[in-house]
């Protein structure tokens, strides 16, 4: 049966308590007398409800006269003070889980998930569509002609550059940082695709380099996945591999900048070939 102590209270101060509920004023003795609480303790029994707000004095009186407060708002109270105190046990539980978390963190290895590319053709880029679907800030893309080359782009269908094209009109930063030749292998169906939809959409831009040896891409700086080449056909994509170490993809999201601002901006994909 739940009782006063389970909001708090000691048994004394509940014992206390409910004698004063029968007696509605009382001396300590008096209220030692109906509770069984010993004479000895009744007084810091008596002055511990009287400082929680449960029990009031009445003034002028010798000896004093306590009186309980309303038992609804003794209770109201009691469960005010659990919920604080509770409050504060979670702030400190909360601070000892990140100092245990940092202390830990440089002992952890890079945490990654990978998944294989086999399946149909064009599976890769519809994964790249899910996954830009899921940015909310920006996008960002690497590609090369080894380390996967092409990774479907030449298998898929225009409703699958349709569905990209409608990740980019929720208005995220998409930046596509390519090798000359990967563009020069684009198959062309795509590239008519993509000079109609996709380049000049206001938030795509594309850049071509000589520094890229690896496909890879990075969404809102925080979730990156590595495009793993297949080791018997470096033009084919063998799986991918998901990072969530942020120190990590924070890294790897810095190296991404400084290439691109050295990279060759690309006005539309036609023009590529002029580069």
């Amino acid at each position: 049966m739940a009782s006063l102590c389970d909001l708090g209270l000691s048994s004394y101060e509940e014992r206390a308590y409910t004698a004063l509920l029968t007696l509605r004023a009382a001396t300590a003795e008096e209220i030692s007398e109906e509770s069984g609480v010993p004479k000895g303790r009744i007084y810091d029994v008596v002055n511990g409800l009287e400082s929680r707000g449960l029990v009031r004095v009445q003034p002028n009186t010798r000896p004093r006269i306590h009186r309980p407060i309303n038992p609804e708002i003794a209770v109201t109270r009691l469960l005010e003070e659990r919920k604080e105190e509770l409050t504060v046990e979670r702030a400190r539980y909360e601070s000892i889980a990140a100092e245990v978390t940092s202390q830990l963190g440089s002992k952890k290895p890079i945490d990654g998930r990978f998944w294989t590319a086999m399946g149909e053709p064009g599976e890769i880029f519809r994964m790249l569509t899910e996954r830009v679907g899921k940015a909310t800030d920006e996008w960002k893309l690497t590609g090369t002609t080894v380390a996967g080359g092409l990774f479907g782009l030449d298998q898929v269908h225009e409703e699958n550059v349709g569905q990209f094209v409608d990740a980019l009109d929720q208005g995220i930063t998409v930046k596509v940082l390519l090798t000359r030749q990967l563009l020069r292998e684009l198959p062309t169906s795509l590239e008519d695709v993509a000079v109609r939809e996709i380049t000049d959409h206001k938030g795509f831009e594309l850049r071509i380099t000589d520094g890229v040896y690896n496909s890879i891409d990075l969404i809102d700086q925080t979730d990156l996945c590595v495009y793993v080449a297949d080791p018997f056909d470096p033009h084919s994509i063998l799986g991918v591999t998901q990072i969530d170490d942020q120190e990590f993809v924070r890294t790897v999201d810095t190296s991404f900048e400084s290439y691109w601002e050295q990279a060759t901006p690309i006005t539309s994909i036609e023009d590529s070939g002029n580069s």
